[in-house]
């Protein structure tokens, strides 16, 4: 299931894209400064002479412009034309951002959601498999006399295909292997699956104990659904974050098989309680860049010896989500935040940032406990001792 620690690596990753928005969009209202000040084709003086003048009122538009970004007072009179460019160039750069961070959050969420959906797909894999090997031996009835029609007769197999509850999310998410997918699951019976000595010897007997058909399920599982290059590859071509879900993935398919005979099939929820992380997710995300400037003053008054631009824009972005999640969720413990964001900055930033991260929270946590900026609660405050 979707964990913590899954959800602070997608939130530093989409507060990383943000930035890259954020960046772009200021060199684009840039863009459209300079695109006020062209040169006028229509008039009868040569563009050569107009340059000049309009190269001057670019600068001082830029220069104002800069000035309303850091919310600064102008020290210099400015030309009304230069205003009215800086104006709408500013205005630009905060509706598009503010367009920006509501896409985002949608994109962040749908993005964890859409791990149920890909769980969904590779158990029906399993189903598809289990037909595939119906069709395979009417393909070949003349060819040999290996009856993979007998996996049908699979226990856990024949629950699965008769289980309401997978029919419905597939149904209400309108989750299918569609027939151009199928040759790719055929693809994978004849060339993987059916020369497969495990899987061979399991066809060899006509009668199977309950233990026996979930024990050649979680191998098909693990062998092929999970690991096979055919399946991985599919994925990663549709799904950006293979790679990193996949874990997830796996607890999820896995634990949907560890059943006794008699116990009934069930689908593995996303997450414990998804409301709540959703919320703790987007908020997490939100706090970060709504004390954006707070916290960076925060973390810059233990870096004397460095400017903001020289720290890795990655750490800084972890040194703020640890101070969003410290500051703002009492329930989670200091500790718990600091080892979460060390482990964090050792597999997404620099090699020595764990180090750098452990140091700079070890100190800003004492800190603000001692100033009374960090509250904790419940389990927060237990959990800490």
């Amino acid at each position: 299931m979707v964990n913590r620690r899954l959800l602070r690596i997608k939130a530093f990753q989409n507060l990383y894209a943000y930035r890259q928005a954020d960046r772009a969009n200021y060199l684009m209202a840039l863009d459209l400064i300079a695109d006020s000040f062209l040169p006028n084709l229509d008039l009868m003086i040569p563009k050569e002479e107009q340059m000049p003048k309009l190269e001057g009122l670019r600068k001082l538009s830029e220069i104002y412009f800069e000035e309303l970004f850091n919310n600064k007072d102008s020290e210099e009179e400015i030309p009304a034309d230069s205003k009215l460019a800086a104006k709408k160039a500013l205005k630009y750069y905060h509706d598009v951002l503010k367009r920006d961070r509501s896409q985002i959050i949608k994109q962040m969420v749908e993005e964890v959601e859409n791990i149920y959906n890909t769980y969904l797909k590779l158990i029906l894999l399993l189903k598809e498999i289990n037909s595939t090997a119906v069709w395979d031996e009417q393909r070949r009835l003349l060819e040999t006399d290996i009856k993979t029609s007998r996996l049908a007769n699979n226990q856990v197999l024949a629950a699965l295909s008769s289980l309401p509850a997978l029919e419905v999310e597939a149904i209400r998410k309108d989750i299918r292997w569609d027939d151009e997918e199928q040759n790719i699951i055929r693809k994978l019976f004849r060339d993987a699956i059916l020369p497969d000595p495990e899987f061979q010897a399991y066809l060899r007997t006509t009668k199977h104990t309950f233990e026996e058909d979930l024990k050649l399920v979680q191998y098909l599982l693990k062998t092929f659904v999970l690991k096979h290059h055919l399946i991985a590859d599919y994925f990663e071509e549709k799904d950006l974050n293979w790679g990193e879900n996949k874990d997830v993935l796996k607890s999820m398919t896995t634990k949907t098989f560890k059943v006794t005979e008699g116990q009934q099939l069930e689908l593995q929820p996303l997450a414990m309680n998804w409301e709540d992380d959703k919320i703790y997710y987007v908020d997490l995300f939100n706090q970060t860049l709504d004390n954006d400037q707070a916290y960076e003053k925060i973390i810059m008054s233990q870096t004397a010896n460095w400017e903001a631009d020289r720290l890795a824009s990655t750490d800084m972005i972890i040194l703020k989500m640890a101070l969003a999640e410290m500051i703002n969720f009492p329930s989670i413990p200091v500790k718990v935040t600091i080892n979460e964001f060390i482990e964090l900055a050792k597999n997404y930033s620099t090699p020595k940032s764990g180090q750098f991260i452990n140091g700079i929270l070890d100190v800003l946590s004492t800190k603000l406990i001692n100033d009374g900026i960090i509250r904790k609660s419940g389990r927060g405050l237990i959990d800490n001792k």
